[in-house]
């Protein structure tokens, strides 16, 4: 069977990490995997594809899409207008690119059994929802809970009612949901996202050495992008941390995006004994030697994210976890507190408490990284694997009944 995946680039994110991942699980179970890249310039992860994966790579932005537009009519009379001209208008000039795309590139002529818009945004929706490709059956791979994608505009629920088949990692709010969206007529099926990350060698040498520079450092991997990520209440929370509890330690942050500079002019702020303590490291490919060495991974978001990979890639590596309780995904890995310790949302005297609760208290420490060993199974390629078998194949009936 032939599978696409659809993205809006292979920069280096979580999303597309993940779309690797699935790549590897796929090709397990026998299928031909074709990767769509409709931001050709964004390439970074292509190294990175498994062997036996195709790649194509077909330009669409998100402004040509007409639902991006959709949020307009909750504004005033004039954007109502200026909506109803710029759906009519975006959805003549996709009918001809997608003439254009059938003529141009043979792999949208192709019959597919499955195409999945992955990255769930604008342009890849519409690239399957509007049959750029061919394809019998349609899938968007929501990274997190429905409701948080009609938050933000009414545009997913139309893009979502034309594909019909939904991936969630959370099912939070989803009763309510399809309660007063009475017109989604959806098939929804919840799946976590497998971790390959205890797959990747670790460097032993590599962090004896990070073990010896940090000591038992504090751990952030994330994207620097505000409020997806909130870097600048972890360098407050470890602020309060250092002055009122007085611990010889260091915080770790991997990562670059947009928001950097902001952080760091936070950190620049503090004092001198507290900044020479903090660290931006930028993009590191070799993220399990960090895990491997750090004595506590910190995660923080304001604007929740779905199911954060990295907390589900630190618990391969046993190291007790400080979440912000968010919307969504953090939760839903840490149950209340069951396998990690929850804290309140931008709130750095409450995150810098539940520090001290696992550098203070060692039988606390080492419970976490004892149940989290339990908790991580759930998450391994085997078990994800088996539900993705079992989900393809219920669409593909559902598909063929609907005939």
């Amino acid at each position: 069977m032939k599978i696409a995946l659809v993205l809006d680039g292979l920069q280096v994110g979580g999303v597309e990490r993940v779309c690797l991942d699935y790549c590897k699980l796929l090709l397990d179970l026998g299928y031909k995997v074709t990767i769509f890249n409709l931001r050709p310039n964004l390439t970074a992860l292509e190294k990175e594809i498994p062997e036996g994966v195709k790649i194509v790579h077909i330009p669409f932005s998100i402004w040509f899409t007409p639902e991006r537009y959709t949020k307009l009519v909750k504004w005033n009379f004039i954007y109502k207008l200026v909506y109803f001209f710029a759906y009519i208008i975006f959805s003549c000039i996709d009918v001809v690119y997608k003439g254009y795309c059938k003529l141009r590139y043979k792999e949208c002529r192709e019959n597919f059994d499955f195409a999945v818009s992955f990255s769930s945004h604008f342009n890849d929706l519409t690239f399957v929802a509007d049959h750029f490709i061919k394809a019998k059956n349609t899938v968007s791979w929501s990274h997190g809970a429905i409701y948080s994608y009609l938050l933000m505009s009414d545009g997913f629920i139309n893009l979502y009612n034309k594909i019909k088949n939904i991936v969630v990692l959370v099912d939070d709010a989803q009763e309510e949901v399809l309660s007063y969206n009475q017109n989604l007529h959806l098939n929804i099926y919840k799946l976590y996202n497998p971790s390959f990350v205890k797959s990747r060698p670790v460097d032993n040498n590599k962090v004896e050495e990070l073990k010896r520079k940090y000591g038992k450092f504090i751990l952030m991997v994330s994207r620097f992008k505000y409020p997806h990520k909130d870097q600048p209440t972890v360098i407050r929370a470890f602020d309060d941390f250092i002055t009122n509890y007085k611990l010889n330690t260091n915080l770790v942050f991997i990562g670059d995006g947009p928001d950097k500079d902001q952080s760091e002019k936070i950190a620049n702020n503090l004092s001198s004994n507290v900044r020479k303590r903090i660290h931006f490291l930028g993009t590191k490919l070799d993220v399990q030697n960090y895990y491997s060495a750090a004595y506590v991974l910190v995660h923080a978001s304001v604007a929740g994210e779905g199911l954060p990979t990295i907390m589900i890639e630190a618990m391969n590596y046993g190291i007790p976890e400080v979440v912000t309780d968010s919307k969504t995904g953090p939760r839903e890995i840490l149950g209340d507190n069951q396998y990690g310790l929850l804290c309140k949302v931008q709130n750095p005297k409450d995150m810098s408490k539940k520090l001290f609760k696992l550098f203070s208290d060692e039988n606390l420490y080492k419970h976490y990284q004892s149940i989290e060993r339990e908790r991580v199974k759930d998450f391994s390629p085997k078990v994800i694997e088996k539900k993705l078998d079992y989900i393809l194949k219920d669409i593909n009936k559902r598909g063929e009944k609907a005939k």
